[in-house]
């Protein structure tokens, strides 16, 4: 069956190529339109308007539904790639003055967004004032493509590996705390050691999480018994530590919230310093913007070890429950 069909004077519109890929990435038209934010009519009569315009078949009726022909398929990525040079196009008339302006559409990663964000947040409305703020919060495999596909400006992510499309800038090496209900054996010493590990059971946060991976590998090199009980967040991780269900590693960024006085925690550092992660702020290498991302970057990072350093204040009013080391029991 042929796929040609007569083609329209005119172009195709934006709008028509973001129904196209969202069509093929839903593969439904009321999912699609659903997306979109459109009517299944309205959305069908723009591809069946955008099928005239390029003289080929984009959809094919199979039974009661509709599947996307292999032209089509190949069309969206096409889309893509258009999509995303409208957005750095869009990105660069933002960005041409001295500062950003607009909408700036940033993501961080679950186990970084509640306890970094704010001030990162601050930095920016700073340095831009008239920028206009888009959260969201991904992990750290979702953010990646959201950010290679133009979808993302900004993200917060820890350990990010070498990507063709992206760049990053570290902003933070974020220890990892040992955290335990106080009456645990370890809370009597001042700071743990990673062989100290050995034979307990380590609360982990379900598949998904990169702060999973990292602790994994600190509990596999000493024997630590690692156990998911479908922990969703840190939050909830830390809930199940304070009813002595087993010890977690909590970052150092998290613990003025997670491990603040009266929620039944403590925390002891490792005198390994590689127990830690880095957290880097992540963007688009042919981002139009790129020199200004990477200038609130080492912003960002400055503010930061700052804070860390005691000449700012601390992200949280609280500061993390290390106990008394001689009268823990």
């Amino acid at each position: 069956m042929s796929t040609r069909t007569n083609v329209a004077v005119g172009r195709p519109t934006i709008r028509q190529l973001e129904y196209l890929v969202a069509l093929d990435a839903h593969g439904h038209i009321g999912r699609a339109a659903a997306a979109c934010f459109v009517s299944q009519p309205t959305l069908s009569t723009q591809i069946r308007q955008l099928e005239r315009h390029l003289g080929v078949t984009i959809t094919e009726r199979v039974g009661r539904g509709i599947v996307v022909t292999p032209a089509g398929r190949e069309l969206a990525e096409r889309a893509r790639a258009v999509l995303r040079d409208t957005d750095e196009m869009l990105e660069w008339g933002r960005s041409s003055t001295d500062g950003l302006g607009g909408p700036l559409r940033i993501a961080a990663i679950p186990t970084a967004a509640p306890y970094l964000l704010a001030r990162m947040l601050a930095v920016i409305n700073e340095r831009h004032p008239e920028v206009l703020l888009c959260l969201d919060e991904l992990r750290a495999s979702a953010l990646v493509e959201a950010l290679a596909a133009a979808q993302l400006d900004l993200g917060l992510m820890a350990e990010p590996e070498a990507h063709d499309d992206l760049a990053h800038t570290i902003i933070l090496e974020d220890p990892l705390l040992l955290a335990m209900a106080p009456q645990h054996r370890l809370a009597r010493q001042p700071s743990v050691a990673i062989d100290d590990l050995a034979g307990e059971t380590v609360l982990l946060l379900e598949d998904g999480h990169c702060l999973r991976c990292q602790v994994l590998k600190v509990c596999r090199s000493v024997g630590a018994r690692e156990v998911s009980k479908g922990g969703t967040s840190l939050a909830t991780i830390c809930q199940m530590v304070a009813a002595g269900m087993g010890v977690t590693l909590l970052p150092a960024s998290a613990a003025p919230i997670e491990a603040r006085r009266g929620t039944g925690i403590v925390v002891r550092p490792f005198s390994d310093v590689t127990a830690k992660r880095q957290l880097a702020l992540v963007w688009r290498r042919r981002s139009p913007a790129a020199p200004l991302y990477r200038e609130l970057a080492e912003l960002i990072a400055a503010r930061l070890a700052d804070a860390n350093s005691g000449s700012a204040p601390s992200p949280a009013s609280s500061k993390p429950d290390v106990g008394d080391a001689t009268a823990a029991g």
